[in-house]
């Protein structure tokens, strides 16, 4: 069966001087910033509806059918990192020559983080492997709710952070944000729709992130430092 997109198989089976990083404060959500994320997304499908079924099907699905390959590669983003784009940008992304890169997705990554957790209270949802026993996991398992996913929520807005920087592969490296929550399918923690809402999350936040001035300001101090110089390919 070739692969597919988690949409389409959810689809198919529904119908079938520049401050530094350090002295950034990080976000802080307020409540009613919380609710307008929580009726952005709207609630996940009920375990024992046709949309929660489906949803459990693609899981189990993944874990017949996933490779040694594609479980290697979701254990590598247990702990997102940037280097799980150096294939997208076409060059190895280390912290010895993109320091300051790393600092703006880790700051990145903790504004976000602040907002999927408050979202993941609010919505309480088990993870797959504590709603039915079928399931077992090839990744470590988390104990935290499993609605919207964080890492695929991190993940794509990273990727948007990063086309910025890399805007010549820019397709690759938003691609590589999805796949990161497609990972998360694979390895068996997360349901599909905690990973499409993830992503469309991913992409509303992300979008936020690029269009605040204090934030393009660490952005553009950034490229002037570490991407400047850097060969386009």
């Amino acid at each position: 069966m070739q692969r597919l997109t988690l949409n389409l198989m959810l689809m198919l089976m529904l119908v079938a001087g520049l401050p530094t990083l350090a002295q950034v404060p990080a976000a802080v959500v307020q409540p009613a910033a919380v609710q307008e994320l929580v009726a952005f997304l709207g609630p996940y499908p009920a375990l024992d509806s046709d949309a929660g079924k489906a949803d459990l099907a693609i899981v189990l699905w993944y874990q017949q059918n996933r490779t040694a390959g594609e479980v290697k590669l979701a254990l590598g983003e247990v702990k997102l990192t940037l280097g799980a784009y150096a294939p997208a940008a076409g060059r190895p992304l280390d912290v010895a020559q993109f320091p300051k890169t790393v600092a703006l997705v880790d700051r990145l990554a903790k504004d976000i983080k602040v907002q999927t957790d408050a979202l993941k209270k609010h919505f309480g949802r088990p993870r797959p492997y504590m709603a039915d026993a079928r399931v077992q996991p090839a990744i470590e398992r988390e104990i935290s709710p499993s609605y919207p996913s964080g890492h695929s929520t991190r993940g794509l807005a990273i990727a948007m952070v990063l086309a910025e920087l890399v805007p010549q592969r820019r397709e690759a490296l938003l691609e590589q944000g999805r796949q990161v929550g497609v990972h998360r399918v694979v390895g068996g923690v997360h349901y599909p729709s905690d990973v499409t809402s993830g992503q469309r999350l991913g992409a509303r936040l992300g979008e936020a992130w690029l269009a605040e001035p204090s934030n393009r300001v660490l952005l553009e101090a950034v490229r002037a430092a570490e991407w400047t110089a850097v060969p386009k390919n």
